[in-house]
């Protein structure tokens, strides 16, 4: 009996140890595009009307860019999460292919989403940062230098930790 255990144990190591490569495999082959030292350039008009310029948020410390879709299932998931985050730090959603401006805005209002957002209604901000997969989340620290990169769902917590770790 012993011994069943001990390779039942062993299989569930080297299983979860094979997933969790294969899992860091496909984040990384997902995010080979986003640029890995200085961010691009990020600057417009939000959902609100208010100019918003990524260089002129980090002279105020770091900042949580959100590139996400109304159309994205995780999203659904992480996007209250950016919200709540929005209260405390500085966060610039971008709204990947989600439709017009008024759709958009509808969306946020339904889902009671508060973060400031720029619409990409044709991808062409989430191509420049080569953006492959929503929702994507980049830290950008007050340096300019991108510090984190995530895909995927996610938590608060983790967020909220890196955003403390990013000068």
């Amino acid at each position: 009996m012993h011994i069943l255990w001990y390779r039942f144990t062993v299989k569930l190591v080297i299983f979860s140890i094979l997933a969790i490569l294969v899992m860091a495999a496909v984040a990384y082959y997902q995010q080979r595009d986003i640029p890995r030292d200085l961010a691009p350039s990020l600057k417009g008009e939000t959902l609100n009307g208010n100019l918003m310029d990524l260089e002129h948020m980090t002279t105020h410390g770091p900042v949580l860019i959100y590139f996400w879709g109304s159309w994205c299932p995780y999203c659904r998931i992480v996007s209250p999460k950016i919200s709540e985050l929005a209260r405390e730090y500085q966060v610039l959603g971008v709204a990947m292919q989600s439709g017009e401006e008024d759709v958009v805005k509808e969306y946020m209002l339904q889902h009671n989403l508060k973060f400031p957002t720029i619409n990409d209604p044709m991808g062409s901000i989430s191509a420049q940062w080569g953006i492959k997969v929503t929702p994507t989340i980049i830290i950008v620290g007050s340096d300019g230098k991108i510090s984190w990169v995530t895909s995927g769902a996610t938590s608060k917590l983790g967020l909220k930790l890196r955003m403390e770790l990013t000068e």
